[in-house]
């Protein structure tokens, strides 16, 4: 237990985002996230945060679809989506 409390002892803030995500098939979703932090920010700052870091991943994800039509991809077999995926990233 004494380790475990030492790996966590920077451990200032755990944080639940809510957010509302709508569905290709027109359908909306509540779903949630978790943070752990060791900034001891407003909770304002910390949700400019995630949001920032989210946004990023936004970009990324709409160059992979756009670019390579990532989501249309009908690589099934093995271990193949996953290296794809890398080499997508990649590039």
């Amino acid at each position: 237990m004494v380790d475990s409390e030492k790996k966590w002892s920077n451990l200032n803030s755990v944080i639940r985002v809510e957010y509302l995500r709508q569905l290709k098939n027109g359908k909306s979703k509540i779903e949630q996230r978790y943070f752990i932090t060791s900034l001891s920010e407003e909770a304002e700052k910390l949700a400019d945060y995630i949001r920032g870091h989210w946004t990023i991943e936004n970009q990324l994800h709409w160059v992979l679809d756009v670019e390579f039509s990532e989501d249309n991809s009908r690589i099934r077999k093995d271990n193949s989506p996953e290296n794809l995926a890398v080499i997508r990233h990649i590039a």
